[in-house]
């Protein structure tokens, strides 16, 4: 059985693990300095972050999300942007994601936020059959405009 859980300090490795396998789905690579900054933020009271993990029969953390919650000029409630979410490969098709999911979106309820979102890339096909499952799409494309 699964259990989804608060992040913890003592999931460093796993999280690392984790975190570098979802930086390469991405096809990116980030400064040693930022994944720190990072894990810091999930770990700091005073940051508007979370991380969920997800723990296996045998006590291995095999999958993530990250989260951060925000306001909003749309609703008085704050919302929730489920940033990252990865589950290791060698644990796909389980369930896991939909249950990390789920776990973000009754913290959502619980909290009272006003919404819980996210992105992912267009041709993210297996991640899309998921979110098409559990969520609605509402057409919005994203742009980035680079500052340096």
């Amino acid at each position: 059985m699964t259990v989804i859980r608060p992040l913890a300090k003592t999931d460093r490795s796993d999280w690392e693990t984790l975190w570098k396998g979802y930086l390469a789905f991405y096809g990116t690579r980030l400064p040693a300095n930022v994944s720190q900054t990072t894990w810091d933020r999930l770990h700091d009271e005073a940051v508007p972050m979370f991380g969920l993990v997800a723990e296996n029969d045998a006590g291995q953390v095999v999958g993530l999300t990250h989260c951060i919650i925000h306001l909003n000029t749309w609703t008085e409630q704050p919302i929730c942007y489920l940033e990252d979410l990865f589950v290791a490969p060698s644990a796909r098709k389980l369930g896991i994601g939909r249950k990390l999911i789920e776990a973000v979106a009754e913290k959502a309820r619980s909290e009272g936020w006003g919404r819980l979102y996210w992105m992912t890339k267009e041709d993210n096909e297996t991640a899309r059959a998921l979110y098409d499952k559990v969520a609605r799409f509402v057409g919005f494309v994203r742009y980035d405009y680079l500052l340096k």
